[in-house]
């Protein structure tokens, strides 16, 4: 008997070769017009709707990443982490080195090397903090500045691949749905900073909170189990590619 996974990823799979611009707002109207009687409850009761929504979101972010790279090779001895800080200190126009790293998120360590090779290369000048002693102020040069453009326009190029099939509607309404839960995530890193995963999800969720998840994590690897015992061995390539596409 197919599992309701199986069952789903052979209609992702069906979509997305006989499709020519495959989207996940397409397929999920399409997929609940084929099949009316599947509702968000069936999908979450089998604890399956969060693990998918993860996987396509880390999908399409390891794609802008792979195509970002792809997009920035195009420009001589720069990488991608400098369109970040190049793009936080044009809006801070002059920021604290510490507050530029941060706010790019990345490792301290990982953005003072980059600031101090994009100081030497002439984009980026540095001051004292007047109000700061032990802080030091940065801003972009107008070669800084040029280069933030050039690099914009470069990954502007990969937004529009990825992005410009999706309906306008639709677009608006995962703006809508990914603003608010970045935004409450947002939250959350800087209420709780240097803390594990554990305490984040307990102070939001509540004490018994892990309690659910691990119960969550042991019927999914249930599910798991079952739908490995009825895929032949010949459709397991199939079944491991369709996670990740």
């Amino acid at each position: 008997m197919t599992t309701p996974l199986v069952a789903l990823i052979t209609e992702w799979d069906h979509y997305t070769t006989t499709t020519t611009a495959p989207t996940v707002a397409d397929f999920c109207r399409q997929y609940l017009q084929k099949h009316p009687e599947k509702t968000v409850q069936e999908a979450s009761a089998a604890h399956e709707a969060d693990g998918v929504l993860a996987g396509l979101i880390g999908k399409t972010s390891g794609l802008h990443t792979t195509y970002a790279r792809m997009a920035v090779k195009e420009i001589p001895d720069i990488e991608l982490e400098w369109f970040y800080l190049l793009n936080v200190i044009n809006f801070k126009r002059e920021a604290k080195k510490t507050d530029a790293i941060s706010l790019s998120m990345m490792e301290q360590s990982t953005g003072i090397d980059i600031l101090n090779r994009m100081k030497k290369k002439g984009l980026i000048t540095e001051k004292n903090d007047p109000a700061d002693k032990r802080a030091r102020l940065v801003s972009l040069t107008d070669k800084g500045k040029a280069l933030l453009v050039q690099i914009g326009f470069h990954l502007y190029k990969v937004s529009y691949l990825l992005y410009h099939d999706i309906k306008g509607e639709d677009k608006q309404q995962l703006i809508d749905l990914l603003t608010e839960t970045v935004d409450k995530q947002e939250q959350i890193r800087t209420n709780i900073k240097n803390r594990g995963i554990d305490e984040m999800i307990t102070s939001r969720y509540g004490e018994k909170a892990l309690d659910k998840v691990l119960s969550a994590f042991k019927q999914q690897v249930k599910q798991q189990e079952k739908i490995m015992k009825g895929i032949a061995d010949k459709d397991i390539d199939k079944l491991l590619r369709s996670f990740h596409k």
